[in-house]
């Protein structure tokens, strides 16, 4: 038990750790870069943007070579509160390596052996590496006043695997009347999961299987058992 404590310590402190790098993140704010954009409203090339108060500069580039072309830049006026004659909506998207920090909030474990089907809340914790995909689009809205109000919508979704600790409870019904006791067991959880973002939220749908770390292994019915769970992400890159 001791040492699923200080498990997670870390892991709350890498979590802490996590938030300072979130705040700058690109992840989560349309920020200078590498995107691909259909600007010419026919098919999505590479750009490299840099915006700006009133204006977003964006120059065509080679992301392999990391060379943008200076001479043929753009120029897309996106000023806070007045909306462009020619304005018309546009989507960047950014495609990049996603390293989380996962909770998972719940468990669903479908009917095994003589055991019913169970909703665990216990702790889990994880680290999750996949393939992320986001996309930012710049719009305005209009208010009462008739003022448009610029707005930048960010939308996410990624694909990847986790691997992380937890705990679970483990008494004789778990085990089938195999022990007489009762206590709470570490665990081992690993699996796949889709993480889906709205601005700043992060959700993640999972399935995976847990292993139990102690000698009780053999009789928890929920041993090797896949799952599906929600959880909540945190960003790490």
């Amino acid at each position: 038990m001791r040492r699923l404590i200080h498990l997670i310590i870390v892991f709350i402190s890498i979590a802490i750790y996590g938030c300072g790098i979130t705040e700058h993140s690109s992840k989560y704010s349309f920020s200078e870069g590498y995107y691909s954009s259909k600007l010419d409203n026919t098919t999505y090339k590479k750009y490299y943007v840099v915006t700006g108060g009133d204006s977003i500069k964006v120059y065509p580039g080679d992301i392999n070579r990391k060379v943008a072309d200076t001479v043929k830049s753009l120029t897309v006026l996106f000023p806070p509160h007045i909306r462009p004659k020619d304005f018309s909506n546009k989507t960047f998207r950014s495609h990049n390596l996603d390293l989380d920090v996962i909770t998972v909030l719940f468990k669903y474990r479908p009917a095994v052996k003589d055991y019913p089907s169970q909703l665990n809340t216990n702790f889990n914790g994880a680290f999750y590496a996949g393939y992320r995909k986001d996309s930012y689009i710049l719009s305005y809205n209009n208010t009462p006043l008739r003022v448009a109000n610029r707005k930048i919508t960010h939308r996410a979704y990624s694909i990847g695997g986790f691997a992380g600790l937890g705990s679970t409870r483990i008494d004789e019904f778990v085990t089938l009347h195999k022990i007489d006791y009762e206590y709470d067991g570490v665990i081992f959880t690993t699996g796949i999961a889709t993480e889906l973002a709205l601005n700043k939220i992060n959700f993640s749908i999972l399935s995976g299987l847990d292993f139990l770390m102690d000698r009780n292994r053999d009789f928890w019915v929920n041993e090797k058992k896949i799952w599906i769970g929600i959880g909540i992400g945190l960003n790490l890159n």
